[in-house]
């Protein structure tokens, strides 16, 4: 009798398709029970620095060639590593909505071992920075190199790279972008027709000689940043003919020539918009990415957040020393 009862069961078409739904998607979420995975390539040898890549495939691999996201650490260009728990949730995410993510290893040697006596010598400490900044620019294209050159076999579309980053990686990504907007040739360049289709950047900023102009129309870009930030500017900061441009001064620029910019701005907070959009911004930052894929991204935001009641005696003014000390704790 109890044979009978389940052979009619499983003789009904809708019981039929909801066990076998259950059945795809509990495979689907497999992995994730386990954590996170990914693989591991190496992209490039330079200076005898073996450069690498993780690379996590969204969970049920599309037929079609998925988006991706090529994403570099922070860490002052002094440390930090492409396998940080605090992006995995980030990673993760994409994942689980039909994104790759690939996070990738760049060198930071210049300014490893800088001494502290540094930060009396803003000049120097800014040269040394340029340099970082040009090492960790040049890794991340041979990276996108990598990534364009093996698209295929990686199942990811080329069409449809994004640049992110965590603080000095966030400066690396929109760094990349603006010396490929300008066509400066560092050594390393992009394949001639390849545009990144869009920045992702946590708390990143841009350095230009003088003032910020854009050569070229730039690709779409989300910002996040807090306008507190000691670590890296909200605004700009200029001394000696160069600056650094954050994501305030870069959206204003953005504005300017029509480019479609969503910049998050956060009253009071620091460098804590590094990763903290990581976590709590996820649908935002996910839609962004749907837009541009779709081709829909054609507006502007501008948008401040603020908690009712908070304190409100911070600072927003430091001096490229206040910076420099930040960087060096």
């Amino acid at each position: 009798m109890m044979i009978n009862s389940v052979s009619r069961c499983f003789s009904r078409p809708n019981l039929v398709v909801r066990y076998v739904l259950s059945f795809v998607l509990v495979l689907c979420a497999m992995p994730f029970a386990f954590g996170i995975t990914y693989e591991t390539r190496d992209y490039a040898v330079v200076d005898g620095d073996t450069l690498r890549m993780d690379i996590y495939h969204p969970v049920c691999r599309p037929q079609a060639p998925a988006p991706a996201v090529i994403f570099a650490f922070g860490g002052g260009f002094m440390s930090g590593t492409r396998d940080n728990n605090e992006y995995l949730q980030y990673f993760q995410f994409l994942n689980d909505n039909g994104i790759a993510v690939i996070s990738v290893d760049y060198r930071t040697s210049l300014l490893k071992h800088i001494d502290e006596s540094i930060v009396s010598l803003p000049e120097r400490f800014a040269t040394a920075l340029v340099y970082a900044i040009n090492d960790a620019v040049s890794d991340f294209y041979r990276a996108t190199t990598y990534v364009l050159e093996n698209a295929s076999e990686l199942g990811v579309d080329g069409k449809k790279l994004f640049a992110s980053g965590s603080s000095a990686g966030a400066i690396t990504a929109l760094q990349a972008e603006y010396w490929r907007a300008n066509g400066y040739n560092m050594g390393v360049t992009l394949p001639q027709d390849f545009n990144y289709a869009g920045i992702v950047a946590f708390a990143g900023a841009v350095f230009c000689n003088d003032d910020l102009v854009w050569k070229s129309k730039p690709c779409p870009m989300m910002l996040f940043h807090g306008e507190a930030d000691k670590n890296v500017p909200y605004s700009i900061l200029s001394a000696g003919g160069m600056s650094l441009c954050g994501s305030q001064y870069i959206a204003k620029t953005l504005a300017s020539i029509d480019t479609p910019c969503e910049f998050y701005s956060f009253e009071g907070k620091d460098h804590v918009l590094s990763v903290s959009p990581m976590h709590d911004n996820l649908y935002s930052i996910l839609g962004f990415i749907l837009r541009v894929c779709d081709g829909k991204q054609n507006a502007s935001v501008n948008a401040t957040e603020f908690i009712p009641g908070a304190v409100k005696d911070y600072r927003t003014e430091f001096s490229i020393e206040d910076y420099i000390k930040a960087n060096m704790q």
